[in-house]
């Protein structure tokens, strides 16, 4: 028995070696083929021709076609949804777009046929942060775009054109290889918007024909003289920079400043000479360049800005909301609904090319899609991930320790497998290795079926989970298992904003499938004025086999060291409980400050920061335990696009009769 269990270990730590050094792709070097100084001046078109065609078509040669410029920026560039927005309300739809930077993102979706409010809607309901994952920048970047492009694939198409988009867009990017401006007007949208927000560093470049492509906001942030080959009429919206408050001795602040100051100065060169160009110089300069949960608040300042123009604008001939364009949006409401959903419910997306992911970093082994009731801890190292298209692989090795309280780090190693076959259902299945007891090991597996839908215009989401989960803790030949099967309900008052309402109730059967118990769970998150949060909660879970000792786990919300109660569930514990019942309330106060968002050189962003207390109370026929004390909590973002929560406590465990402190990692506020 033991043997196999080492060759099931050597298996797995094969794979991790095996798995790693398949996954170290050296992309083919791209020289730099441009010996010719001078011509880093002259740029390179793609579709100039049909470009024009395009563009004649819409005015039929009777009126000056509208350009319309939209400016880099990175998140403050959703400003454009709003400046579009005021546009359409007043009867102008240009006639062909001039975008770089994120300003492509708005300016793709709108040419493609996008309403404002469609583009508003899209963008809102994405977390953005869970769309973009870390990675070693062997290929130039530190974050690989998969995930995203497959979600905008998933709304646009695929293979998708951009000459054949209603309203003629140019991408403008820069080309690393020749130091050359690369004007994009045709080519697959993913590839194109790709190229468009290729920030240097933070993603990797694009091939492009033959060139590699980065952002080209980062050589001029408003490209406005580009827009005068193709119209005399030019609307231009911007979102430049100016970091009020930022630390300009911060090593990274001083960075993207010293960045900002050239792309900056060559914008506002081209606004000078074409000093005739409408300018919405959208309110949001104050807006960290990666503040992405901003989006409401920039949005509607771009609206308002748009506003203060609208004597300039009045009276501007251009196209309007014709019949094609209507029909593009009709089918896509009806395409958006489904593909928001089916997002909502696993925050999943199925990948249409193979994504490969090595990196170093930190990850909560507590199940995204609910708790791992038999382990909890946090795993450090060397994390590889492969995913394609409804598959996904993942392999994290090196160390661990308990998440919620900390321990001494120990060897560890996870392997987990993820199969997405349907938009309503997904199998798991997870292996896990740690030596968090001596020279022996504790194996752990779990497999799971998952099953959720939405209700009431998706207000309600439903959750049906099977599960199993097995832990061998070698060095004892204790072995516990947990077999649950239940139901778990989430509402989202759509009167109450952030209120959040929680319940569930399962079958469970534990110790050697002698234990049945019930399972009931119920949580709320309430806001409050002046950005308070009341927390509640209740956790009950009774014996149906009226054998006492019902067992206290590391998510039921109890937070205690007491050996006795984690380990009354155990068939080898020798602690007399007689009670058939264990029931756990909970209850928090913290104050969130709505203001309150510091950064380290905006690469870090501490965001959803919140500082409370809590108290738990413990019934189980021995009287009332509790444990109390105050907590920390704040969401640590990598440039806005990747977070991680995170929650110190600090506090009095009275079963223990002792102080405690802990990490609680990956758990939402």
């Amino acid at each position: 028995m033991r043997g196999n269990k080492r060759l099931v270990v050597s298996l797995v730590l094969l794979t991790l070696v095996f798995s790693l050094f398949g996954a170290i792709e050296f992309p083919t070097s791209v020289a730099n083929n441009s010996n010719d100084v001078l011509s880093s001046t002259i740029p390179i078109l793609y579709g100039d021709h049909s470009f024009r065609e395009r563009i004649l078509e819409r005015t039929q040669g009777e009126r000056d076609p509208i350009a319309l410029v939209l400016s880099g920026g990175s998140a403050r560039a959703f400003a454009h949804i709003g400046v579009l927005k005021y546009l359409e309300e007043e009867g102008i739809v240009p006639d062909l777009i001039i975008s770089n930077s994120m300003g492509s993102m708005v300016g793709i979706l709108y040419a493609y046929g996008l309403s404002p409010d469609q583009i508003y809607t899209m963008i809102s309901q994405l977390d953005i942060s869970k769309l973009f994952d870390l990675t070693m920048p062997i290929a130039g970047g530190m974050l690989d775009t998969a995930r995203f492009t497959s979600l905008i694939a998933s709304y646009l198409g695929r293979d998708v054109r951009i000459e054949e988009f209603p309203i003629p867009i140019m991408v403008i990017s820069e080309d690393i290889a020749t130091k050359r401006q690369v004007r994009i007007m045709e080519g697959k949208v993913i590839e194109v918007l790709e190229a468009a927000f290729a920030l240097p560093v933070y993603f990797p470049p694009v091939n492009y024909r033959g060139h590699l492509l980065i952002d080209g906001g980062v050589a001029n942030i408003v490209p406005l003289g580009v827009a005068y080959d193709y119209s005399d009429t030019v609307i231009v919206s911007t979102t430049f920079y100016e970091g009020k408050g930022t630390n300009l001795r911060n090593p990274l602040t001083i960075l993207n400043t010293a960045l900002d100051i050239g792309k900056r100065r060559q914008g506002v060169f081209d606004m000078e000479n074409h000093s005739d160009a409408i300018w919405i110089r959208c309110d949001v300069e104050d807006f960290s360049f990666m503040d992405f949960k901003a989006i409401k608040e920039i949005t509607m300042r771009g609206y308002a800005s748009a506003a203060e123009k609208r004597g300039e604008l009045q009276g501007i001939e251009s196209g309007t909301v014709d019949d094609s364009l209507i029909e593009i949006r009709h089918h896509f409401s009806q395409k958006q609904a489904k593909v928001i959903n089916n997002y909502r419910l696993f925050g999943q997306v199925k990948q249409w090319r193979l994504s490969h992911l090595l990196y170093v970093g930190l990850a909560p082994n507590t199940h995204q899609h609910g708790p791992l009731y038999l382990r909890d801890e946090v795993v450090f190292g060397l994390f590889y991930n492969l995913k394609w298209k409804s598959l996904a692989f993942a392999l994290q090795g090196g160390g661990g320790w308990q998440s919620l309280f900390p321990m001494g780090v120990y060897p560890n190693l996870t392997t987990s497998l993820t199969y997405h076959p349907f938009p309503n259902l997904m199998v798991e299945g997870d292996f896990n290795v740690a030596f968090d007891r001596g020279a022996a090991p504790t194996l752990y597996s779990r497999l799971a079926l998952l099953g959720k839908t939405t209700f009431l215009k998706e207000e309600l989401k439903g959750m049906v989970e099977v599960s199993w989960e097995n832990q061998l803790l070698e060095a004892s030949n204790l072995e516990k298992m947990l077999f649950h099967a239940g139901v778990t309900l989430e509402w989202y008052p759509p009167s109450y904003q952030d209120m959040v309402l929680k319940g569930e109730a399962a079958f469970q059967m534990g110790g050697r499938w002698d234990r049945q118990f019930i399972h009931t769970k119920v949580k709320g998150l309430f806001p409050l004025p002046l950005g308070f949060i009341v927390e509640a909660g209740y956790m009950g879970r009774f014996a149906l086999d009226g054998g006492g000792r019902v067992p206290l786990y590391r998510n039921d919300g109890f937070r205690t060291n007491n050996t006795k109660l984690l380990t009354q569930g155990d068939t080898v514990s020798t602690t007399v409980s007689p009670a058939n019942y264990l029931v756990v309330a909970r209850f928090g106060l913290d104050w969130m400050p709505q203001t309150f968002k510091p950064t380290s050189g905006e690469l870090l962003i501490f965001e959803d920061s919140a500082i409370g207390l809590y108290g738990d109370l413990l019934f189980n026929g021995e009287g009332t335990q509790f444990t109390y004390g105050g907590r920390i909590h704040t969401t640590i973002s990598l440039l806005g696009l990747k977070s991680l929560p995170t929650s110190l406590y600090v506090g009095y465990d009275g079963p223990s009769e002792a102080l405690f402190w802990g990490i609680a990692l990956g758990v939402e506020f």
